[in-house]
């Protein structure tokens, strides 16, 4: 199969930054014209100089392949059943491969010539083709072996397919259903349940954790690597709410005053001692408009009848407002995980703000773990950017707030643009981020929670990859801009 080349180099150009006295960095600017807007999914492949961009429009999609060594563009076919795409470690390749997750089942497409082949059939909860959509998603999971598994959940079961040596796989059909929701008499919403890899029995083998019905749930895995296709109840006594609860259909007639809501956001190890813990989102409400968030972590212990947690949370994150995103990782290296929180009050002022002036105020919360497992009572540091919103259009647009490695050293840069203008904040040991920002003239997308950080050329260090659309402005439109740092 023939790729055809669309798209060549448009500009370089180098960027000298001097972030600290002693260090300066410099970036390195690359655009890049694409024949489709970039709205769609951005996806970096392991060790491989390729990045896939998917774009679409009401009538079409695209897949475009960009070599990240030489700035060639190409166009890939797309399976005609796919609906998403990811990357996965299959049976005899060295490198990680470009999957798909169609109506049909997996496929897998070889890079960079664009021919694929489909690794099995298996039926999913889509089973009508969006045929003006393609994106990326993850549907691999790690339980244990050096080869990816699968999880493609469907209507009434998920299926978990464990893949051989020889490439064939094991397929289980675990009783867990997709979440169904009713809208009035002409819409059904089937939600699929994540799961999440967990140890749950302390024997040293992954398992799958699931939330149903207001419990928590194991898929244990045996010696063998098998699985169980029925589920075990978990005893713990950390508080969660069933989906009757969760319910927040306007047409059941409930009142929102005084409701409590909590859900399992996370399982990860926060304070570093090697065992998983869970991070729960407690939703507070006063009313529709009026609300706050509280993430109560619960500290894992192992006990002789597997992991265990205590009822109430060994430290917590609260927050007064909406967030709009949750971003939780170790910002500053010491080994523990932090959380920063971008959020906006949804109240009659920020309404009449927004009517008034189009845009809103975005506070960014960063709340850093301290070495006795404690977030404090207020955010560590709060940073301040701005939410474009387009009432006509029906539209907001988010700056760009990222961190990135940009020196390969280990630390966090903050960045955040807007406006047509980058600002660089160096890390700082005594606050996290230096209080003076190094500025760039450098536009940013419209929506720039599309921005994709990723080490492009594997030299230790984190690359920007800002994608452009229709809606930007003329100049930059369907473009793709990379920013590597050199």
């Amino acid at each position: 199969m023939i790729i055809q080349k669309i798209s060549a180099l448009l500009m370089t150009g180098m960027l000298s930054v001097g972030l600290l006295p002693a260090d300066e960095l410099t970036l390195e600017r690359v655009q890049l014209q694409l024949e489709h807007p970039a709205n769609g999914s951005l996806l970096k492949m392991p060790e491989q100089p390729y990045l896939l961009v998917s774009g679409f429009n009401q009538y079409q999609r695209w897949l475009s392949l960009v070599d990240t060594e030489n700035y060639n563009v190409s166009s890939l076919p797309i399976p005609e059943s796919a609906q998403f795409f990811s990357k996965a470690q299959l049976a005899g390749f060295e490198l990680p491969q470009l999957v798909f997750w169609g109506i049909d089942g997996l496929y897998r497409m070889s890079l960079p010539d664009g021919e694929y082949q489909q690794l099995l059939a298996v039926s999913s909860v889509h089973r009508v083709l969006d045929s003006v959509r393609l994106r990326q998603r993850t549907f691999t999971l790690d339980l244990g072996s050096e080869l990816a598994d699968f999880f493609i959940p469907d209507f009434t079961s998920s299926h978990l397919l464990r893949q051989n040596a020889d490439g064939s796989f094991r397929h289980y059909e675990l009783q867990l259903p997709s979440r169904i929701q009713s809208w009035q008499s002409n819409r059904l919403d089937y939600q699929p349940r994540r799961p999440f890899v967990v140890d749950t029995n302390g024997n040293g083998r992954k398992d799958l954790l699931v939330v149903d019905q207001g419990r928590f749930w194991a898929f244990e895995q045996a010696v063998d690597g098998s699985f169980a296709v029925q589920p075990k109840a978990l005893e713990w006594p950390v508080p969660l709410s069933d989906e009757r609860a969760l319910d927040q259909r306007s047409d059941a007639g409930r009142s929102y005053q005084g409701q409590q809501m909590d859900r399992l956001f996370d399982v990860r190890d926060m304070n570093g001692d090697g065992l998983p813990d869970l991070v729960m989102e407690r939703e507070q409400l006063a009313d529709a408009l009026d609300r706050s968030t509280e993430y109560r972590i619960h500290f894992g212990r192992l006990s002789e009848q597997g992991l265990t947690f205590a009822a109430e949370p060994d430290t917590r994150v609260k927050t007064d407002n909406v967030p709009i995103d949750v971003v939780i990782g170790d910002f500053n290296g010491n080994g523990r995980q932090d959380f920063y929180i971008p959020n906006t009050n949804i109240g009659v002022g920020t309404i009449v703000r927004v009517l008034l002036r189009g845009n809103a105020n975005l506070d960014v919360d960063f709340f850093l773990m301290n070495e006795q497992g404690h977030y404090g009572s207020r955010a560590d540091l709060r940073q301040q950017a701005r939410v474009d919103v387009s009432i006509s259009n029906v539209r907001f647009d988010l700056p760009l707030f990222q961190l990135a490695d940009l020196t390969g050293s280990g630390q966090q840069h903050l960045l955040v643009g807007e406006s047509g203008r980058l600002r660089l904040y160096s890390p700082d040991s005594s606050r996290l981020f230096s209080r003076r920002s190094e500025r760039l003239e450098l536009d940013v997308p419209r929506d720039s929670s599309r921005v994709l950080i990723t080490d492009l050329t594997g030299n230790g260090k984190d690359d920007l990859v800002l994608p452009f659309d229709a809606q930007d402005k003329q100049e930059h439109s369907n473009q793709l801009h990379l920013i590597f740092s050199r």
